[in-house]
């Protein structure tokens, strides 16, 4: 039920809470509250991949009503329409003061799975006052909601990642030296995971409420010798699902000698900290300190 309420205390999860809803009706045999739920979602222009539907356990249920079969065919068709429109792009804060010598420091930051760039960009955009370039990509992959977008292929991020990097290395002067990857949620997951997995080379990493139901994927990167050099400064709420997940990947990152520090904030659940701005200056001296 707390899922539920903060699904609902936030418009850009309108097709995650639909899909949450028909879940919980489903299970205990409500089918046409179930088949409610994702209408009422359809209706406010919520999208939803066939693949999403049709292979959901919770809506096993539902599978062989014709009613269903006709929502999973109308939510598959407003995907396949929404996926074909979107496109990358890219929002940046320049700061007013020229570059040192080296150039401007850059904090790439991606925004969480069902959000965009606009939503994010505000947390982040301050650092630009503090002679950051701050750019903030948003996804091509689209989420259930309207203008909500995720990352959840990791090739195709990486692609985009790295041809967001290039156009602002193109625009301005960047310190290749102090380039930090942040994130939120998703996007914290794929800033701890392209570093590691070498699709991208940065000074250190800045997740904030990463997604980390385990770190096994990251426990062989590591093993094997990847990040030696990766700084890391990781942000979680103990409230988070993902508080575990977090602390595992600070032990795990410390037993191999890598710079590192946890940032545990009492009370918070999957959110960003309300000091954000003392956090982000905070975590960006500790990644570039000498």
């Amino acid at each position: 039920m707390r899922d539920l309420a903060r699904l609902r205390a936030n418009p850009r999860l309108r097709g995650p809470l639909g899909l949450a809803e028909a879940q919980q009706h489903a299970q205990t045999g409500q089918q046409d509250a179930a088949l409610d739920a994702l209408e009422r979602a359809l209706e406010e222009g919520c999208q939803y991949r066939r693949e999403w539907l049709e292979s959901d356990r919770a809506l096993a249920p539902l599978r062989d009503l014709p009613r269903f079969r006709d929502i999973v065919a109308r939510a598959d068709a407003r995907y396949a329409e929404a996926a074909a429109a979107a496109r990358p792009k890219l929002m940046f804060a320049m700061p007013d003061e020229p570059p040192d010598a080296f150039g401007y420091p850059l904090l790439l930051v991606l925004h969480g799975n069902n959000s965009n760039a606009s939503e994010t960009a505000p947390y982040w955009s301050s650092m630009a006052d503090a002679g950051w370039v701050v750019a903030v990509p948003q996804s091509s992959e689209v989420g259930m909601t309207p203008d909500t977008y995720v990352w959840n292929d990791r090739e195709r991020t990486a692609s985009e990642l790295l041809t967001h990097l290039e156009k602002v290395k193109h625009s301005t002067q960047i310190d290749v030296g102090r380039i930090v990857l942040a994130g939120f949620s998703m996007g914290a997951t794929q800033a701890i995971a392209l570093p590691l997995a070498g699709k991208i080379k940065v000074r250190g990493i800045f997740p904030i409420a990463a997604w980390l139901p385990h770190v096994r994927e990251f426990t062989r990167l590591i093993e094997d010798g990847a990040g030696r050099m990766l700084r890391s400064y990781i942000v979680v709420g103990d409230q988070d699902q993902s508080a575990d997940g977090a602390r595992a990947l600070y032990e795990l990152f410390s037993a191999h000698g890598m710079r590192t520090q946890l940032d545990v904030r009492e009370g918070l659940d999957h959110d960003y900290p309300p000091d954000i701005h003392a956090t982000l200056v905070r975590a960006l001296e500790f990644l570039t300190a000498p």
